[in-house]
């Protein structure tokens, strides 16, 4: 049998793997299968934390532990740690940045013949560049939008009648900007894509 997990990251949660890996895997295979999705680096300090329902870190199974006192990846399998049908993990990588994604077990499905584990089985959303931080999940303030605002505002042209003023963006005639982009993740949802480790 498998394990099915959704990971997702704690600032965006449409931004999502679901992941397929055997019970008797190490958390180390489930490290790098993760990291694999997103496209991260593997080698950073990294730590998996067995969480309750409210996301509350609880014992930690560590990358690399130099003090001898915790549970290491390599060698901790993940049905150890499993006590609940839709058992959570918190999973923290490159301390540094701090990012932080969510694991939770959705099924247990029958392994299928033929089929290398672990596999990305879906993908949902574009995961963000590593060197680019949490502030790609920040979301614009007040003043940073009235700063965007202004910006637009000096680029349109205002039309002046009887003392009201009306500003022409967004009236008919204006010709769209053939240049706009878009949606960053609008061609990422739908499909379902299966990927091999």
């Amino acid at each position: 049998m498998i394990y099915r997990f959704k990971v997702w990251f704690e600032e965006d949660e449409d931004i999502s793997r679901i992941i397929d890996i055997h019970p008797i895997s190490t958390f180390l295979e489930l490290h790098n299968i993760v990291l694999h999705s997103i496209a991260f680096n593997k080698a950073l300090a990294s730590s998996f934390y067995v969480s309750d329902d409210n996301w509350r870190k609880g014992k930690e199974i560590t990358l690399e532990d130099e003090s001898g006192k915790k549970q290491i990846m390599a060698t901790s399998k993940i049905n150890t740690f499993v006590n609940d049908p839709h058992q959570k993990f918190l999973y923290i990588t490159d301390f540094n940045e701090q990012w932080t994604l969510l694991i939770e077990l959705q099924s247990i499905q029958n392994d299928v013949k033929g089929i290398k584990y672990p596999l990305i089985f879906k993908t949902l959303g574009k995961a963000p560049k590593q060197n680019e931080g949490t502030a790609r999940f920040k979301i614009v303030d007040e003043t940073e939008f009235d700063d965007i605002a202004s910006k637009i505002a000096t680029k349109t042209n205002p039309v002046h009648d009887e003392g009201f003023d009306v500003e022409a963006f967004g009236e008919e005639g204006d010709p769209e900007d053939e240049n706009s982009e878009d949606d960053e993740f609008g061609d990422n949802f739908g499909e379902a894509e299966e990927e091999q480790f």
